[in-house]
């Protein structure tokens, strides 16, 4: 009784180890490429240069 005992008390220690573990996200690892391309798309990014582009416009015009 006592070794049935253990054996079930592992196995539900076993399943709630891979429980936890099922429902996690699995993290790609992103080239490089992809991460420039990323920032470089980003909206923020972009306006961030459409100012900066202007102000050397501007500078370069007078």
């Amino acid at each position: 009784m006592r070794n049935r005992i253990i054996v079930i008390g592992a196995i539900v220690l076993i399943g709630f180890w891979i429980g936890s573990r099922s429902n996690r996200p699995v993290v790609k690892k992103t080239s490089t490429a992809e991460t420039i391309r990323k920032a470089w798309n980003d909206p923020h990014a972009r306006k961030q240069r459409a100012k900066l582009r202007k102000k050397i416009e501007k500078a370069a015009s007078h």
